[in-house]
């Protein structure tokens, strides 16, 4: 049974708060674990803390802050330690003595000072860690320090979370401390209720009328728990882009049914007197109204909270704030509607301007292969067959050739751009063999450059071989053109990460920062001399998409390098 003790000064609820913010914010899994090493033992109120991460079938203990020695950098079968019981079971362990419970290694306490301990896996539902708090005298935790354990632990997987998602697939060792993903970025939604002006006036219009001492606006979803904005006249310690784990608080509820949670007093609140978020943050009195969008998306909340108790649960306060919510829902729904209309308009600007390159770059490119085939057509009707006839038919079948990929360009670029995109038709087939042909194609054409192939693909892929081609060939011919002259152009090919992998590279001048977002764009050419329309690279990205993939650039001063990456299953 846990025991209730004299609640947090506010101090200490303001350094947990920060540090929960601190937390899961942390930069890296490292950062996380020297956070949670340099605060969680005196905000528990414990002789030492261990922080343990789950490898594999093992535990191992990478940190510790405590009175004397521990486990650190040991490893322990997760069968055969407390912090294995409690990431197996799931919950949350508590020992009042150590030499009493059977879940205990006694071999592995008895050098030690622990009698008693309390141990918290870190995400609950699926651990991958866990944060231990020990006591040198035989002593039952109570609720609170059980409940900042968790809260601290909680934090941690939220950091974590977030962190995973930004890491390289290609490179995933740089989260080996815990490994697991996390949600999207939110700084849209930051910036859209930053963009109400409206805002700053409701927080303050909510603290005078409640005489609370914090508001926010605060984006809610499954997984996350973000301030939006807010005011703090009682050293809280949240601020725009600040988060608390969406387990401790009270709005992951609301979320789920939609009503608004009001508290005078937590004391004699017969649902939340025993909730933890009120505990856990030493609140007193609460209120949260939902903010619903005109499409039913739950957005957030409008919540404000304080330490002592509140006169809210009445009709002018939660009449003001269901006003107040709905009043920026609808700001909401106007920014989105006003984006959506400029973007609208920046489309249809972009269209007109494709349209007026497209008729004068169409017009100059056909105008030359037409005007080949006139002439060669006047030759042979004025000269009749000679020993030249076959060497103007030839030019004449190279400029129909030049209509034909011309042509073809277009209508790849109307699909991709006015229709449903590129339409595929797969096949398993080597890849490896379909960049060969390709090569060996642009070899013959090219007998004057170097083309270098490292090949590390042998994989049957199920896809368009003829559209990977075509990729292909233009990325390669582009740097043909483009590359320096007296320097070979390489490709690469490899798996990595799940994810097929071929790389273009050619040396020369780098393209300049400013032209690197534009490449893809259609019509764009790399100088005013450079044949064709300037589909090649807008082509091959559509194709790149098209097969579930990637296709990015690099440049710098030594090499530019084109890359497309495609799930490979």
């Amino acid at each position: 049974m846990l025991e209730d003790r004299p609640r947090q000064s506010n101090a200490s609820r303001g350094a947990l708060a920060r540090a929960m913010v601190e937390i899961a914010q942390a930069s890296s899994p490292e950062d996380t674990i020297t956070l949670l090493r340099s605060q969680a033992r005196s905000l528990v109120g414990a002789d030492g803390i261990a922080i343990i991460r789950r490898d594999g079938q093992f535990c191992h203990y990478v940190e510790e802050d405590a009175i004397g020695s521990l486990w650190k950098g040991q490893k322990f079968p997760m069968s055969a330690c407390v912090s294995g019981w409690a990431m197996l079971n799931k919950q949350t362990v508590v020992i009042e003595d150590v030499a009493a419970d059977e879940r205990i290694p006694q071999e592995l306490y008895a050098d030690t000072f622990v009698r008693s301990l309390a141990m918290a896996p870190v995400r609950q539902h699926d651990p991958v860690g866990a944060i231990g708090a020990y006591w040198a005298q035989r002593t039952q935790p109570t609720r609170e320090q059980v409940e900042i354990l968790e809260a601290l632990a909680n934090a941690a997987a939220a950091g974590l979370s977030k962190l995973e998602k930004t890491v390289d697939r290609a490179n995933p060792a740089s989260a080996a401390s815990f490994k697991r993903p996390s949600s999207k970025d939110f700084r849209n939604d930051l910036a859209a209720v930053s963009a109400i002006p409206a805002v700053s006036l409701i927080l303050d219009l909510a603290l005078q009328l409640t005489g609370m001492g914090f508001a926010a606006v605060a984006r809610v979803t499954e997984d996350r728990w973000i301030t939006c904005q807010s005011l703090d006249r009682v050293a809280f310690g949240l601020k725009p882009g600040d988060e608390l784990p969406i387990e401790s608080t009270i709005c992951n509820e609301i979320r789920d049914h939609r009503t608004p949670v009001v508290i005078d007093d937590v004391a004699d609140d017969p649902i939340y007197r025993e909730h933890h978020t009120p505990r856990i943050y030493g609140l007193k009195s609460y209120i949260s109204f939902p903010i619903i969008l005109s499409d039913g998306r739950f957005f957030g909340t409008l919540c404000a909270i304080d330490t002592r108790p509140a006169k809210v649960k009445n009709p002018l306060v939660m009449g003001t704030f269901q006003l107040f919510a709905e009043l920026i829902g609808q700001h909401l729904d106007a920014g989105d509607r006003l984006r959506e209309t400029q973007a609208s308009l920046e489309r249809e600007r972009e269209l007109a301007e494709l349209r007026e390159q497209f008729i004068a770059v169409l017009g100059h490119d056909l105008r030359n292969p037409i005007a080949a085939l006139e002439a060669g057509t006047t030759r042979l009707l004025k000269e009749g067959w000679t020993s030249r006839s076959p060497i103007v038919l030839q030019l004449m079948k190279n400029s129909i050739t030049r209509m034909s990929v011309l042509v073809s360009n277009v209508l790849d670029l109307t699909r991709a751009r006015m229709g449903d995109g590129l339409q595929l038709e797969t096949r398993k087939a080597l890849l490896s063999e379909t960049l060969s042909n390709v090569i060996e194609e642009l070899r013959l054409s090219h007998p004057d450059r170097t083309i270098v192939a490292v090949h590390a693909l042998h994989h049957t892929v199920d896809a368009d071989h003829n559209r990977l081609a075509q990729l292909f060939s233009n990325l390669i011919a582009n740097a043909l053109v483009h590359g320096a002259k007296d320097q070979p152009v390489r490709i690469e090919s490899a798996l990595e990460a799940g994810h097929l992998q071929v790389s273009v590279i050619n040396a020369g001048d780098p393209i300049p920062s400013h032209q690197i977002d534009k490449l893809f764009v259609p019509f764009r050419r790399g100088s005013s001399s450079s044949q064709g329309l300037g589909l090649g690279l807008f082509i091959a990205s559509q194709v790149a998409q098209a097969h579930g993939g990637t296709l990015s650039v690099t440049s710098d001063e030594t090499e530019t390098r084109f890359i497309f990456r495609m799930p490979h299953a």
